[in-house]
């Protein structure tokens, strides 16, 4: 019995359409839809364009009769695909629609499938979705691995004397789509310089080496960093600092990269006027400590004393 009606609304459903079509050899009787995207492979980047692909479908009816084609997004990943779910396209004519494709922060870094399928569901109001044949267009959408870095130094600047070590923290988060341990590095950038150069002799990182783990997404790791600086520089330093991982070797420069302002004033010093139109450093260059200095000029004094006095004496005579 059942047969019987499913055979009977067939030859309805044929009588049907006949009557709307003005030349049936010129026209396909049975309904059916062409289905056409502008891409069959597309890369998406989670940090470029919020992770989204955008898709142009074409459906195509080359029937003289209106249609009502249903469609369905398959995926077989964690991706997130959008579009219409149904349109209705007119006798002799065509639709395009946007199928967006979605890979949020916690979609793995490989190539996935999708399948965008479209059937034909009702012709003039008449549903014939059991004769007609699903339209599938496969996608292939490689989601690219991203690492996304920041650092946090606390503070917009850190001055010294010459001769000190330079110690600071930071904070350095990461987000990413895979799984991975990185290392911390510590880069010093001359001001005005296009990028990190050879770093000046006194300049070196002592601290303990750092590092961050990336599990599930994110990380961040607290890192304490030394520095020495050389104690006989005759003008003040100027440049910064920058905290990188391991992906960058070289900093770019201070305005580019998230920087710590860093300057060294040269070391203060005991001075007394030469004499000649300079200073020179008496204390330094003698290797004698201000008590020693005391006592060295009390005894020169007192010699001083006993001379004037002996001369004044003999003038006298």
């Amino acid at each position: 019995m059942k047969g019987r009606v499913c055979v009977s609304v067939f030859f309805l459903v044929i009588i049907q359409i006949i009557v709307f079509l003005p030349s049936t050899t010129a026209q396909q009787i049975l309904p059916g839809i062409d289905l056409e995207c502008a891409e069959s492979k597309v890369d998406i980047n989670p940090l470029l364009e919020n992770g989204v692909a955008n898709i142009q479908c074409t459906l195509t009816n080359d029937r003289a009769y209106s249609e009502e084609v249903t469609i369905t997004y398959d995926e077989e990943t964690d991706l997130i695909t959008t579009g219409p779910g149904s349109v209705v396209i007119e006798g002799g004519n065509e639709v395009t629609f946007t199928a967006s494709i979605k890979a949020d922060n916690s979609v793995i870094p490989e190539l996935h499938l999708i399948n965008i399928t479209a059937e034909v569901t009702s012709a003039v109001g008449i549903p014939v979705g059991f004769i007609t044949n699903i339209e599938k267009w496969e996608i292939e959408v490689e989601v690219l691995e991203y690492t996304s870095c920041d650092v946090d130094y606390g503070v917009s600047s850190l001055n010294i004397e010459a001769g000190n070590n330079a110690k600071f923290t930071s904070s350095y988060s990461c987000n990413s789509n895979l799984d991975k341990n990185m290392q911390i590095e510590l880069h010093l950038v001359d001001k005005g310089a296009s990028s990190e150069g050879m770093w000046s002799s006194g300049y070196n990182v002592i601290s303990i080496p750092c590092s961050i783990q990336i599990i599930e997404g994110d990380g961040v790791s607290i890192c304490e960093f030394e520095i020495t600086t050389p104690s006989n520089i005759n003008e003040k330093y100027e440049g910064c600092l920058v905290v990188l991982d391991e992906r960058q070797l070289i900093s770019d420069s201070c305005q580019v990269e998230n920087s710590l302002i860093f300057s060294v004033e040269p070391k203060k010093t005991s001075l007394v006027d030469s004499g000649l139109g300079g200073n020179i450093t008496i204390l330094d260059d003698l290797d004698i400590t201000n008590d020693e200095l005391l006592i060295y000029a009390g005894g020169i004094g007192t010699i001083v004393i006993f001379l004037i006095g002996g001369l004044v004496t003999y003038r006298r005579r």
